[in-house]
């Protein structure tokens, strides 16, 4: 099985025209890319890829004529009274039913309040922008259809540079909850997918005409101030401490965004401050203890483990080994998933888990390690994970998000 260094949660994102490989990607390998690109080219792509790259276009059509998210379209007013500041509810928090207004709201851990994804607040904005960006740079990547790349440049401007409409570069009103003080750490995470997509797309964005200095000037300015406000504010400072996976995924937006704007210092510094916080995240089983006690055990230990295997792909950038490092007391990334891996063998998970097993959730960590770690039982546990996974995509008749995505970047 071919493996490679990254996955996006759905689909990936972060190219390179077979035409130019000057470029720096953070995120991804773009030679692996563009050898799936030659093959969709001269028809010698796997049925399975072929398949996702036509799903992925149908889903780039369709994103051409939708309109352009922006921060403007909420309702709620944040409490700045700023609408172009960004604003998201906290999802497992409701109201308070022993209380006449419900005020303060109170929390129920993995039971979304679906008053918190609606349209009057930034959520499924955000994700749906940077969402269509993947998928219309990817598009654009194949196909070299440039009216993929005006949309995809259209959407950025409008998010990010456009006066109108821009998003202001801070998350302080992200994950707020009604009846609480403003500012909570804790909505940094929401914004995880704008180091994960912005930087590379901009990058591929390079190659259209549509995308030109001053736009990539301004976009430059705009990820450079959301790092410093992630690095100096207090809220990512609070964020950037967490033990669990918030504190893991502040530290790979940091990571992310400084070694795209050239801090490698700094990206040298958060790499060691995550590598150390192993041995505050995992005991000596590998079992995540900031993670274990949730609701939704199983998945949010994934979730972080996700966050960390993507921080050892960008470590590997500047000669940081973090797939083999251990701490003094053993722990490391491959004691993590030897916790994990007994379910993927058909054990029961002995820990609360109010949706189920997933094992989609772990696939993306498996194949990232098992491209850097050399372990036949990690590359048992990854065989496993597909075969399982395909045989729910057999019975359900429903493809696997994340199957696609390996599939069309090359990765199996």
């Amino acid at each position: 099985m071919k493996v490679e260094k990254f996955l996006w949660i759905i689909i990936l994102f972060h190219f390179l025209s077979i035409k130019s490989f000057s470029i720096s990607y953070i995120q991804f390998d773009s030679i692996a890319l563009a050898n799936v690109k030659q093959k969709l080219h001269n028809g010698t792509a796997a049925e399975r890829t072929y398949s996702a790259y036509k799903t992925l276009i149908s889903k780039a059509d369709e994103l051409l004529s939708i309109k352009n998210p922006t921060v403007m379209d909420k309702t709620i007013i944040p409490p700045s009274g700023n609408k172009h500041d960004y604003l998201s509810i906290g999802r497992y928090w409701w109201p308070n039913p022993d209380i006449a207004d419900g005020l303060p709201w109170i929390r129920k851990d993995g039971k979304t309040n679906p008053d918190t994804q609606t349209d009057a607040v930034d959520r499924k904005r955000l994700s749906l922008m940077t969402n269509a960006i993947k998928y219309l740079c990817l598009a654009y990547y194949f196909s070299e259809n440039e009216q993929y790349a005006k949309k995809a440049v259209s959407m950025i401007k409008t998010w990010f540079l456009d006066d109108e409409t821009r998003m202001n570069p801070h998350l302080k009103f992200a994950q707020s909850v009604p009846g609480y003080p403003n500012g909570r750490p804790w909505g940094i995470l929401d914004g995880r997918s704008i180091p994960q997509i912005i930087p590379d797309a901009i990058n591929i964005l390079s190659n259209s005409k549509y995308w030109n200095k001053d736009q990539n000037a301004r976009m430059i300015k705009w990820l450079n101030d959301y790092l410093t406000w992630l690095t100096e504010s207090e809220l990512g400072k609070a964020e950037f401490k967490q033990k669990n996976n918030h504190g893991s995924w502040c530290k790979y937006q940091v990571i992310s965004l400084a070694l795209y704007l050239g801090h490698k210092t700094l990206a040298k510094e958060v790499i060691e401050s995550t590598m150390q916080s192993l041995n505050e995240q995992l005991d000596h089983e590998g079992k995540q203890i900031h993670e274990i006690n949730r609701t939704k055990s199983f998945f949010y230990s994934c979730f972080n483990l996700d966050a960390l295997t993507q921080i050892a792909n960008l470590a590997d950038k500047i000669g940081i080994d973090m797939w083999n490092y251990k701490t003094k007391d053993g722990k490391s990334l491959m004691l993590a998933v030897n916790y994990l891996a007994p379910v993927i063998k058909g054990e029961a998970w002995p820990q609360p888990d109010i949706h189920g097993i997933n094992l989609s959730s772990i696939l993306a960590s498996l194949v990232r390690m098992s491209n850097h770690i050399n372990s036949n039982e990690l590359e048992h546990l990854l065989s496993k994970t597909m075969t399982i996974l395909i045989e729910k995509e057999k019975s359900t008749g429903i493809k696997n998000d994340k199957i696609q995505a390996l599939s069309l970047i090359g990765a199996i």
